[in-house]
């Protein structure tokens, strides 16, 4: 199953991320793909959170430090994620593009 999420930064931060699950439990990959849509300013100290329902999944990582975010350019990420309900119970994987400097997240998507 392919489950995928949408969204747009503002001209603060101008910033696209999609994030896609791949695969049928109880282990599955959540790949994450970050754009800088800006034409010519290159974005550092950026980085991922990911923030789950950790009684029902296992993240391989839920902090990740991305590159310098080069304009126009797509940078993927996969986390591998292992889901422990034995009932079939879900829930969402929310994920939160920060900047560093910066109080709030610059993005969020959410998987369900």
């Amino acid at each position: 199953a392919v489950v995928s999420t949408q969204s747009t930064g503002t001209a603060a931060a101008p910033l696209k991320i999609s994030a896609n699950v791949q695969g049928i439990g109880p282990m599955f990959r959540l790949t994450i793909e970050v754009m800088n849509t800006s034409n010519t300013t290159p974005i550092t100290g950026a980085y991922i959170m990911l923030v789950t329902n950790d009684t029902l999944y296992v993240l391989e990582k839920c902090y990740i430090t991305l590159p310098l975010l080069v304009p126009t350019l797509t940078y993927t990420v996969n986390i591998m994620v292992r889901c422990t309900s034995e009932q079939g119970i879900t829930d969402s994987i929310n994920v939160f593009v920060y900047v560093k400097g910066r109080n709030a997240p610059v993005l969020t998507a959410q998987n369900r």
